[in-house]
């Protein structure tokens, strides 16, 4: 009898153990959770779908120690039988990918990375099942890291259109295997309830894929978003949280020459696979007490705020970091990006604490933007409200299917209003520096993190400005750095931005 079993992960960024870093105590989350629920035979085959080597304070601790290779080591103890690569898994080079890579015993699939004459590195497979059944996989991975991602960390590879470079191969594929499985380093373009478009870049194309291309299965990522499995276009297909809160589950059986396939999206539940945790014991023990380690002692605590509070009045976090950004780029302006984490600080301040409120490994990067171009991106920017029966609220299409709130920006250096009772694209109704009026020829200095620089977060009118500095330093570590010659949060920069409803 033709079937199969599969078991997905995917942007476990590192989250390697039951811990988030934030809360303390175990949780229900990590690789070494999900992976003690795969129960493994001939006939099972355990993919992750990228995003591996970026993203939790352990590996940020290993990019200073080197130790080990935890990512390597856990999903080989997992037993990973392949992966994709997302686009994070580039951010510190090819050359450093490779060299996890080499030690890591799961196949890559990532049929549109190339080499500079176009031939795919990471090809197709074909997997025969104890049983007989021939399964055919292949990975992709979004074409946006040429957007995101540094040229040099690219050297000697290119990153093609997905569909363009699948069609072909799964063509290919449907003459040798009975089932074919897409493993998609991306989300979806489409919202997965009424079917209207989100996004109109490449950077998701999910639903294009299902429609476009001749799969039987469509695994997702990237979004971090909760998307049960369903059938778009014939084409059962789902995603999951990042962390590894989740996992799926995806079975299939042939009856009457049809494929049946039914799948789950399950919880990490509490249970560890224990030759994980004690081979990573050791390494979590010494990234605990760097998180640790004591910074300074604040004269009184930041209690939390919630997203919405601060993208009105922002607090002394963000006026912190925006004091860290304009000492050292010395710009005119600067933005400071909202996270996704809880914004709080304690009176004795720690590591973690700094790493909860800025969680990103980001540079700082000097522009040089019209009064033009800033005017579009703060109404970019003032996107992320609207009013619900009166009442100022965060715009959905910033939720769903990904919540993204570090794709606000508060802008330090200037006094704005933003009217939500105007359409979009014509809220910004007061733009003055120094009480002057902005004017579209003005120009200035603005520094923003390097995704921002890029046009993360659609903001592309930052992507075309001319870039005059490069910072070397992480904002991390220049926020560290803070606190060797300050012993408190200051109220300056003053924050000037009116929120009217």
């Amino acid at each position: 009898m033709k079937q199969f079993k599969l078991y997905y992960t995917s942007d476990v960024h590192g989250y390697l153990l039951p811990t988030d870093y934030i809360k303390k105590g175990n949780q229900p989350l990590g690789l070494s959770n999900v992976a003690a629920n795969f129960k493994k035979d001939g006939n099972t085959i355990i993919i992750d779908g990228g995003d591996m080597y970026q993203g939790s304070p352990m590996l940020q601790y290993l990019q200073k120690t080197h130790d080990i290779d935890a990512v390597t080591v856990a999903m080989n103890l997992a037993e990973y039988d392949y992966v994709t690569l997302g686009n994070h898994d580039f951010n510190f080079g090819y050359d450093t990918l490779q060299k996890h890579l080499t030690q890591l015993n799961a196949t890559v699939i990532a049929e549109n990375v190339v080499d500079k004459s176009g031939n795919t590195l990471y090809p197709a497979q074909v997997k025969v099942l104890e049983n007989g059944t021939k399964v055919g996989l292949i990975g992709l991975v979004t074409d946006y890291i040429n957007v995101w991602e540094k040229p040099e960390h690219l050297t000697g590879i290119m990153i093609e259109s997905p569909l363009i470079k699948a069609s072909h191969t799964i063509a290919k594929l449907r003459q040798e295997v009975d089932v074919v499985i897409g493993v998609y380093h991306g989300g979806y373009e489409r919202d997965m309830v009424t079917g209207k478009v989100v996004s109109d870049t490449s950077e998701n194309i999910a639903w294009q894929l299902t429609k476009e291309l001749d799969l039987d299965v469509l695994l997702t990522g990237h979004q971090h978003g909760n998307v049960s499995p369903r059938v778009i276009n014939g084409v059962l297909t789902l995603q999951m949280p990042n962390q590894a809160k989740m996992y799926a589950e995806i079975d299939g059986i042939k009856t009457d020459d049809q494929w049946e396939i039914s799948a789950e999206t399950k919880p990490a539940g509490v249970v560890s696979q224990a030759n994980i945790v004690t081979a990573l014991q050791p390494l979590q023990t010494q990234v605990e007490n760097w998180l640790d380690q004591p910074i300074v002692q604040l004269d009184t605590g930041i209690p939390t705020q919630e997203p919405l509070f601060l993208a009105q009045y922002g607090n002394k976090i963000l006026a912190w970091i925006a004091n860290v950004q304009l000492q050292a780029s010395q710009s005119d302006i600067t933005l400071v990006s909202l996270n996704n984490n809880p914004s709080s600080l304690p009176k004795n301040l720690t590591l973690r604490n700094i790493l909860q409120n800025y969680p990103f490994d980001n540079t700082l990067i000097t522009k040089r933007v019209s009064g033009h171009d800033l005017r579009l991106s703060l109404e970019h920017t003032a996107k992320y409200f609207v009013l619900n029966n009166g009442q100022l609220v965060v715009n959905p299409e910033w939720l769903m299917p990904k919540v993204e709130h570090y794709n606000y920006d508060l802008a330090f250096g200037i006094t704005y209003e933003l009217d939500i009772t105007r359409p979009m694209n014509e809220r910004v109704t007061k733009l003055q520096y120094h009480d002057v009026d902005i004017e579209d020829k003005d120009e200035f200095t603005i520094s923003m993190n390097n995704y921002r620089a890029v046009g993360g977060g659609n903001y592309q009118e930052y992507a075309q400005s001319k870039t005059i500095l490069v910072g070397d330093q992480s904002i991390q570590d220049m926020l560290i750095t803070f606190f060797k010659t300050n012993k408190h949060l200051s109220d300056s920069p003053k924050l000037q931005l009116k929120v009217k409803l």
